[in-house]
């Protein structure tokens, strides 16, 4: 079965447009439950202070990478948290340059630095005028989050998906077997191991054991899910047993591991390596 992951209707007027941010960042595992471990343990020297800053602009060189992907977002509500976690990032960015600010008027009063008086006119700016520009920027953010997050993140959450979003391992299959029949010349062949409904989702990554079989140019390739990911197999690098079974020892592993994987994306997968295999 497909699914739509579009919702009915848009954000209820109360729900607050970063309650998207919270909820995926409640379900996040690694990245989010790493950071939010540092901040339980505590954060009040020096050394934190520089790793916590240097992790924030690493996470969003990384953002700015997955965002870069042809696939990086199935449907407008993808697009919709990932905004709301943006703006939250604009504000967390605007109350870090204002606690800059403080922190460096800490050292002056310790007397540990000198802080100059504003530049005159004609003068270069200084320290002074650096921290008062950040002051400012800080200020901007905040009113840029105040005027646009909750136009946006609701715009995108309520906008029309029309992505047909496998609900399991099995839908998938199916799917990019309907999609390479359409979109593939040579013959493409649905293996099924289990009757229709019989199969029940499960966390072993293994899939449910139904693949694709597709005919190539002197090829012959076999789509299926394994050890958490979408695999491509080609029939010319197998071994066979005596019982007639192949055994593989080299595959090409597609670009996503999802278990619910835009079809199209995976499709996509297949078709290049074959493309490339007969260039």
């Amino acid at each position: 079965m497909l699914i739509n992951q579009a919702p009915a209707a848009g954000l209820a007027n109360d729900t607050p447009w970063s309650d998207l941010y919270e909820r995926a960042a409640d379900e996040s595992t690694d990245y989010v439950s790493e950071v939010r471990s540092a901040v339980e343990y505590g954060l009040s020297d020096p050394e934190d202070s520089v790793q916590m800053a240097c992790a924030a602009a690493e996470t969003a060189g990384a953002e700015v990478e997955a965002l870069s992907s042809p696939w990086s977002l199935y449907t407008p509500q993808d697009a919709a948290t990932v905004t709301s976690a943006l703006f939250v990032q604009l504000q967390h960015n605007a109350d870090a340059l204002t606690e800059l600010g403080r922190a460096v008027g800490r050292i002056v009063e310790r007397g540990e630095a000198e802080l100059p008086a504003p530049a005159g006119a004609g003068q270069s700016a200084n320290l002074s005028d650096a921290l008062e520009a950040l002051r400012a920027v800080s200020g901007t953010l905040h009113d840029l989050v105040a005027r646009h997050a909750s136009t946006t993140v609701r715009a995108l959450y309520a906008a029309p998906g029309s992505a047909p979003l496998p609900a399991d391992a099995h839908a998938a299959v199916v799917a990019v077997a309907g999609l390479l029949a359409e979109q593939y010349d040579g013959a493409v062949t649905l293996n099924t191991r289990h009757e229709d409904g019989a199969y029940v989702e499960t966390d072993d990554g293994l899939g449910c054991g139904c693949g694709i079989t597709i005919v190539g140019d002197g090829e012959t390739y076999d789509f299926h899910r394994g050890d958490s990911d979408w695999s491509l197999s080609r029939e010319s690098d197998g071994r066979k047993l005596s019982n007639g079974s192949m055994v593989f020892s080299t595959w090409e592993t597609l670009s996503t591991s999802l278990r619910s994987a835009h079809p199209q994306q995976l499709a996509d997968d297949v078709l290049c390596v074959i493309a490339a295999d007969q260039a």
